[in-house]
């Protein structure tokens, strides 16, 4: 079957009409009168006369054929053939997959070189009338022309960030089925994670799936969290270890330059590494694992804050557990003894973390006095269900909550239970929506409890080892008692809220204070589901991305690519065509003339 990518330039077919109405015009003869004397030169004429009108009709047929051969060039027609290597002007979006798991080697080459080196052989099928566009690990689509696509390409590095597939996948189905051309394509180059896999709508167009190289085992770091996060000067390390290996491997743990601790885990497992600090201050830590394929995320980096412990003291209105933890934190060295910070169910100085009271009827004189000091929190009424913790309150992740006082206000909400505050900080108070007992929460006989009460005291109420945490180019909100941000090139004042974009190298970038000390740090590390180096199956892709989603191996893929990829392209044909017919009408027409000056010439004697 024919096609036409040009189909207007057909009507020039009109023009073939043109030498037809000249050879018309041309046949007019004026009346013709035989003398005798001529009459023995008729039948000799007759005869010139067939020859004649032959000679004209083939060269009108070849003028004719030239016009014919000429428009429908111009037209561009393309016919399906075998080995056919032409297909349709094309909107094409390239997602190349350079997140972090692209940096594993496999075969001792790293699979990112493997997907530009593909992702190169479709940029070279390409023809100067596609519109192209690159999609990279930051998941925006970005046009290009063939040589700017091939220089990004060429430049292409890996990123440690984690690339939503979907959504990238999505985006560069949005705009290429927004292009007006008539072949749309969307070609990824990606290890193809199952992880990655986001749902969402099936793209608008056919998506067409390098198929991705066997992916190798590994392991990486997923947490490593300081316990207490203010040491003094001893603690430990939570590790947990994650990845798609089975084996397990050494696991080291350095602080400040020394190293504290070693031990053995595989993948799922969580140990701990306790450690005694020589410095004080503010120090970076790092966890590693022994290398293998995907060195990107055998390491992870923590900050911890070594200093004398708090000085607290528990009142009885902060319940028998609340004492009983603070105890154990002071003879383990955790905790000081004093009033700097204390635990109850009344306002004190300096420091207050405020329980509600167990008689309701004393909420209200609360109230009062918390609206005195200018707290920006109160206690509501009182609510009894069953809600998980959620925030950044360490191991009380997850803990049960089952009675609780609604808080109001509009200050530092810290954690929640069932979606509203339940733990928040205002103005040296820190107020607690439920009691520590065993009616109110789950928490006082669960292993987190006494790291709990060290989070209160530690990092709350002293407001010291503010810890954020994000990964590479993340938004992330910074405390409001923080102004700057350091990092290797100087220090980055922050905006009025807080939030920035995280640094794109991992490491701990420490925070500076209005009064130029470090009041907390920002760690920034891998995403751990880039650890899981698992590929999707061919049925996952279907269900994510359509059934015209298609996952091929080399020679499929290059088979399947550009729907008109088995079309060759008759322009040129039809060209040679046309400078054949006319040397042909050239050839025949100088013929006739030829030997008419022969014939028209005057007798001698």
């Amino acid at each position: 079957m024919i096609a036409f990518l040009q189909p207007l330039v057909l009507l020039g077919l009109a023009a073939a009409a043109i030498p037809t109405l000249l050879h018309l015009i041309g046949r007019r003869q004026p009346p013709t009168v035989i003398f005798p004397a001529v009459r023995y030169l008729t039948a000799t004429e007759r005869e010139h006369s067939r020859r004649l009108k032959l000679r004209n009709l083939l060269l009108l047929f070849l003028r004719t054929l030239v016009i014919v051969f000429v428009v429908l060039g111009a037209a561009r027609p393309v016919v399906r053939m075998p080995g056919g290597s032409f297909h349709p002007p094309t909107a094409v979006a390239f997602v190349v997959d350079n997140s972090l798991s692209s940096g594993a080697v496999v075969g001792g080459r790293r699979i990112l070189d493997s997907l530009v080196a593909a992702a190169r052989r479709v940029l070279d099928r390409t023809s100067p009338q596609d519109r192209l566009w690159l999609v990279a690990a930051d998941g925006i689509p970005r046009r290009m022309g063939r040589a700017e696509l091939a220089a990004a390409l060429d430049s292409l590095r890996v990123w440690p960030v984690r690339l939503d597939l979907g959504a990238a996948i999505r985006a560069a189905a949005e705009v290429v089925a927004g292009d007006p051309l008539p072949g749309e394509e969307v070609v990824v180059f990606s290890d193809l994670q199952q992880s990655a896999l986001s749902p969402g709508d099936d793209p608008a167009v056919r998506v067409l799936v390098w198929g991705p190289p066997t992916l190798p085992e590994n392991r990486g770091v997923d947490s490593a969290v300081a316990e207490p996060a203010r040491w003094s000067p001893t603690g430990a390390v939570i590790v947990a270890v994650g990845g798609s290996a089975s084996e397990p491997a050494a696991v080291l743990l350095t602080v400040g330059g020394r190293e504290l601790a070693r031990s053995v885990a595989a993948p799922g497992d969580r140990v701990v590494l306790a450690g005694d600090a020589v410095l004080r201050g503010w120090l970076r830590g790092v966890v590693e694992l022994d290398p293998d394929e995907l060195r990107a995320d055998d390491r992870r980096w923590f900050a911890l804050h070594v200093a004398p412990p708090v000085a607290a003291e528990a009142r009885p209105g902060a319940g028998s557990f609340v004492r009983e933890a603070l105890a154990v934190l002071q003879q383990g060295g955790r905790a000081g003894v004093g009033p700097d910070v204390v635990l109850d169910d009344q306002l004190a100085d300096p420091v207050t973390v405020l329980f509600p009271p167990s008689d309701p009827s004393l909420v209200g004189a609360l109230n009062r006095a918390l609206a005195a000091r200018g707290v920006g929190w109160r206690y509501e009424e009182l609510i009894d269900g069953e809600w998980e913790l959620t925030g950044d309150v360490g191991l009380a992740v997850g803990a049960a909550v089952f009675r609780r006082y609604r808080l109001q206000g509009s200050d530092v909400v810290v954690a929640r239970a069932g979606g509203d505050p339940w733990l928040v900080r205002s103005d040296g108070v820190v107020l607690v929506a439920s009691r520590m007992e065993e009616e109110w929460t789950a928490l006082p006989i669960g292993a987190a409890f006494v790291p709990f009460v060290n989070f209160l005291i530690d990092r709350l109420a002293v407001r010291e080892g503010w810890i954020a945490r994000a990964t590479p180019g993340a938004v992330v909100e910074l405390p409001p008692t923080a102004t700057a941000v350091l990092t290797s090139t100087g220090a980055l004042s922050l905006p009025s809220d807080g939030r920035v974009t995280a640094p794109l190298e991992p490491g701990v970038y420490f925070l500076r204070g209005a009064a130029g000390d470090t009041v907390g740090a920002l760690e920034v590390n891998h995403d751990p589901r880039e650890s899981q180096v698992i590929a999707a199956s061919r049925p996952a892709v279907r269900a994510a991305f359509g059934d015209d989603a298609q996952v091929l191996e080399r020679e499929a893929f290059e088979r399947t690519l550009f729907r008109g990829t088995r079309r060759a392209d008759l322009t040129g044909v039809l060209i040679a065509a046309a400078v054949l017919a006319a040397l042909a009408e050239l050839a025949l027409g100088s013929a006739g003339t030829g030997r008419r000056e022969v014939r028209d010439a005057p007798a001698t004697h």
